[in-house]
């Protein structure tokens, strides 16, 4: 029987070479790989694990208090939604995630749902290859003449304004947590939630998702945007109420969408975003690129062997359990 058991929950990539080669130095170590997200399931193979490695699986307080003797949760993303971290805590399990990685994946994502948003050059390719050529009549406003609109001003919502910057005059930025002079001298104009609602022709969402920001977008927020205003959305699918969003496109209370992010996903087929001419969905593959995904796989993985090695993981969550490392000096 080996020394450390580390379980991988569940993942969407081809192979863990990265992941093995790194849980190696354990030196005495048995990784089991599954596909599991149901709770039970996770459960069952997961209970007398050292480490666990989950992905869309969530750790929640049921999962957490089966675990015998879990000393880590380490988690495939940036965002630690779905994984209890009060209940992680209480019993000294740390939570890792993933946190300097894909800021220039995920602005570049966004930035290019803004200007196709703008040039419709998913719609004009459709119409071409449909056996039409250019015609007049399809409304395009000047970017360079409209405002967008940014809600957060974190890493990667800068990474963001820093690529739209050499085609935009205007760009709003809402965020309650930085200082109106940060924003002025970042070369943005600060505004209130509800200015950026009433000014914004584009509106780019960037927030995290906690308890204060879920469904932050919904149904009253959307009425008060602009009929031509479209909505770009790359961070998490529960920021926006979709059933609510749907309505919104239906009547005509905004213009446009474009989302890598989904409430549910994977969609259902009947899921009526999938079926709106005015609305673009990507597969929630913003924070991608080849490099990002080593580096994921790899972070999540070295933060393991940190901790059962009885080092300070560099990714911790939870800081509160700082004081169970000793300092390295």
């Amino acid at each position: 029987m080996a020394k450390y058991k580390v379980v991988i929950t569940d993942r969407e990539y081809e192979n863990i070479d990265n992941e093995l080669r790194i849980l190696a130095e354990l030196k005495d170590v048995e990784v089991q790989d599954y596909q599991y997200r149901d709770e039970e399931e996770v459960i069952k193979v997961a209970k007398d694990c050292d480490a666990l490695i989950i992905q869309y699986a969530k750790a929640t307080k049921k999962v957490i208090d089966a675990l015998d003797h879990c000393k880590v949760i380490a988690k495939y993303a940036t965002g630690i939604d779905g994984i209890d971290i009060a209940e992680a805590t209480k019993k000294g399990i740390c939570v890792t995630n993933v946190n300097d990685y894909c800021a220039d994946e995920v602005s570049t994502h966004a930035a290019a749902l803004l200007l196709d948003v703008v040039r419709r050059t998913q719609e004009f390719n459709s119409r071409v290859k449909g056996g039409q050529w250019y015609r007049m009549g399809m409304k395009i406003p000047s970017l360079r003449e409209s405002v967008v609109g940014v809600v957060s001003f974190g890493r990667i919502a800068r990474a963001y304004i820093d690529k739209i910057k050499p085609f935009c005059s205007q760009i709003w930025v809402y965020d309650k947590f930085v200082s109106e002079e940060d924003m002025v001298k970042y070369g943005v104009v600060p505004k209130s939630f509800d200015e950026i609602l009433a000014g914004a022709d584009y509106l780019s969402v960037h927030a995290p998702l906690t308890e204060e920001t879920h469904h932050m977008f919904h149904r009253e927020v959307f009425k008060r945007m602009k009929p031509s205003a479209a909505l770009i959305n790359v961070a998490r699918g529960a920021l926006i109420k979709e059933e609510d969003l749907i309505w919104t496109l239906a009547n005509g209370e905004i213009a446009f969408a474009a989302l890598d992010v989904l409430e549910n996903e994977p969609p259902q087929e009947d899921c009526p975003l999938l079926h709106m001419d005015n609305v673009i969905v990507t597969p929630h593959t913003a924070w991608y690129s080849t490099e990002s995904q080593k580096k994921l796989q790899s972070t999540a993985a070295e933060d393991v062997v940190r901790v059962l090695q009885g080092k300070m993981p560099v990714n911790l969550v939870n800081k509160e359990l700082t004081s169970l490392f000793e300092v390295e000096k």
